[in-house]
């Protein structure tokens, strides 16, 4: 063999290292929720599925100021968490606490993610859960 002619396995390690770079990140990207100038309230309406089981929200909210969350659906079993950057401990599951509305006062300029969610197994294969989802900073 020459040192012209790729090797079956130099031709393989190549192939991989151009799926990995090629290949989409299997995790959903968070969708920046913003406001109107002089509006402290915003609103997205999204869409929860057996496959689609989860949509993430981010959202800045001030030092000082409130910021309130509003969930919106026909669907008892949507939920939301609220997690502070950097963990993965919610400061609020409305699975658990039943709530659909929640509201803070952060004590530093933060940005939250937002989690809308279902229960995979509480959706039916062709079922389509719809929602809004209101936020305020003020």
């Amino acid at each position: 063999m020459n040192g012209k002619n790729p090797t079956l396995s130099s031709l393989l390690a190549i192939a991989l290292a151009v799926c990995a770079i090629t290949l989409p990140d299997a995790t959903q990207a968070a969708d920046a929720i913003s406001f109107t100038p002089g509006n402290p309230w915003a609103q997205t309406v999204g869409s929860i599925s057996k496959t689609d089981d989860y949509h993430e929200y981010t959202v800045h909210a001030s030092a000082g100021k409130t910021l309130k969350i509003n969930l919106i659906s026909r669907d008892p079993n949507l939920f939301f968490r609220v997690l502070p950057p950097d963990s993965r401990k919610p400061l609020i599951d409305t699975m658990t606490s039943g709530e659909t509305s929640w509201s803070m006062q952060p004590a530093v300029d933060t940005d939250y993610t937002v989690r809308v969610y279902a229960d995979p197994g509480a959706i039916p294969r062709d079922q389509v859960s719809k929602f809004a989802l209101q936020v305020g900073v003020f």
